[in-house]
């Protein structure tokens, strides 16, 4: 099965395109071909909204015009993966010229969705609309790879534990102040030197520089067992900290917490006083609904409590994977790891 994977430049979009292709790979094989969806100057978000609605009658002048984008240079896909704003319009526009299945990861706004084929959405709330399927965040993480995580259920077991954590920075509708990052890193500390585990921590796009050096004299001070300055080693470079017994997240994430997971970890998610409602937020309460993941105050966290949470939480037992996967299947006429399992059997 050929696919077209859109890419807008946010890695945090385009791993949920791939994660989507990736479990469509599980059930056929695939050939995943990508194009870098960069709208041009003038295209912004509600010049396209406009765009659609009234004019877009010519699918192939658009995708041009918007996007720079010469359909006649494109090997016609059997299915269309997009994710993040800038994908809707260009993924109803190449459905149009190609009449092929559109799939989007996340939930859409302001356009009219009838030739949006699946919405994989991660609240469970927005799972009633039409077209839509709630499915745990897709990414890139591969359980199958990973070894299985240490059982972490009483205080002796956190000695020479290995945890991971995960740190963003300020996104939309969410804000750390310096407290909550002087929290973080006596969180750290306390932790390690009250219960024997084993620190490796990364640092993101996002997290602020004097954070990354709070962490770096950590780390200078051998405090931590693995420091991964994202300054330095570039995206992608904290893959190996899923094999971790326990992942922990600063809570502007919703992929990383969606990513800790799918590796089949215990999570938990640190978060700020300083959070806006919004869809993110019900994502989140839906992740935390379940025995795998729990949420805490960053500014106000202490060593205990977060022991006694994470001793409390377990790792998932079923593959996130899954149902992104029964989501797809009928839409492309495939059959369901599982349900292909159950009939070889």
């Amino acid at each position: 099965m050929k696919l077209l994977v859109l890419r807008d430049k946010k890695p945090g979009h385009f791993h949920q395109a791939e994660g989507v292709a990736l479990a469509i790979g599980r059930m056929t094989p695939v050939d995943i071909r990508r194009i870098d969806i960069r709208p041009s100057w003038f295209a912004h978000d509600d010049i396209r909204k406009i765009i659609m609605r009234r004019y877009a009658r010519d699918p192939a002048y658009w995708l041009k015009a918007m996007y720079r984008i010469d359909v006649a240079a494109l090997e016609r896909p059997d299915a269309l993966v997009g994710s993040g704003r800038p994908t809707i319009s260009a993924g109803i526009l190449l459905k149009r010229v190609f009449g092929v299945p559109f799939l989007y990861s996340g939930q859409i706004g302001g356009y009219d969705t009838r030739e949006v084929d699946l919405q994989i959405v991660a609240s469970p709330r927005s799972a009633g609309n039409p077209r839509s399927a709630y499915a745990l965040i897709p990414n890139t993480v591969n359980p199958d790879l990973l070894p299985p995580p240490r059982r972490l259920a009483a205080p002796e077991d956190l000695r020479g534990a290995e945890l991971a954590l995960l740190i963003g920075g300020t996104a939309y509708r969410k804000e750390f102040p310096a407290n909550e990052w002087a929290s973080l890193v006596r969180l750290v500390g306390e932790v390690a030197d009250r219960y024997g585990v084993r620190w490796r921590v990364s640092t993101s796009r996002r997290t602020p520089d004097d954070v990354g050096d709070m962490f770096a004299a950590l780390d200078a001070a051998g405090k931590l067992a693995e420091f991964i300055d994202f300054r330095r080693a570039g995206s992608g470079s904290a893959g190996n900290l899923y094999r971790a017994d326990a992942i922990v997240v600063t809570e502007d994430s919703m992929s990383m917490l969606a990513e800790g997971l799918t590796a089949k970890r215990p999570v938990i998610g640190l978060r700020s006083a300083v959070v806006h409602d919004g869809y993110a937020n019900e994502a989140i309460a839906a992740m935390a609904a379940g025995p795998n993941l729990g949420i805490l105050p960053l500014g106000t966290v202490t060593a205990e409590q977060f022991a006694q949470t994470l001793l409390r939480l377990v790792p998932p037992t079923t593959d996130a994977r899954d149902a992104i996967a029964r989501a797809v299947a009928p839409i492309l006429g495939l059959v369901p790891p599982a349900q292909a399992a159950q009939i070889a059997s």
